[in-house]
């Protein structure tokens, strides 16, 4: 019984001395939404999205007009037609139909790859700048959005941001 009490003393120690240890590192903060919403590479980013889809937008919207040129036609002067012209026009607006929402969910994808692939490489640099400034900074840890509560005297995120544009510029 006095050897499990020993043990229950040595490990109580042994704790308390380990909270010490923990408690003097030095915890840095970082919210990821505020980088990854506000770093000129995600903002390049976007821009590079919009450029390396705006023909592809450029076709479906002129699809899209002649679709509705093709409706309001079909509307206007539908009752005047012969059957068989009214059903060709009928049936050209289903076929453009489909290929204008088709050609909108291929693009949708193909922005969602894409954009992945965009958001996945800065947050990479995110992480390689976050990683290099903690220790630069003598950080043993920094944490991120999964945070109920942080001191801002520990949010390191503007800090971060400053980085991330310093590398961007550097990288222009």
């Amino acid at each position: 019984m006095r050897k499990l009490w020993l043990q229950v003393i040595v490990i109580k120690l042994s704790l308390l001395s380990l909270g010490d240890a923990v408690a003097e590192g030095k915890i840095g903060y970082v919210d990821m939404n505020t980088l990854i919403s506000q770093s000129p590479q995600i903002l390049a980013a976007n821009q590079t999205l919009t450029t390396e889809f705006e023909e592809q937008n450029s076709r479906i919207s002129e699809q899209e007009a002649n679709l509705q040129e093709l409706e309001n036609t079909i509307s206007k002067e539908g009752n005047f037609m012969t059957p068989d012209k009214l059903a060709e026009l009928q049936e050209r607006a289903r076929i453009l139909e489909r290929q204008v929402r088709r050609a909108k969910e291929d693009m949708k994808d193909a922005i969602t790859i894409r954009n992945s692939q965009l958001v996945d490489d800065v947050q990479q640099e995110i992480r390689a700048v976050v990683a290099a400034y903690a220790q630069e900074n003598g950080y043993d840890a920094i944490l991120i959005n999964a945070i109920l509560y942080a001191n801002e005297k520990i949010d390191i995120t503007e800090e971060i941001l400053q980085q991330l544009r310093v590398n961007y510029s550097s990288d222009q």
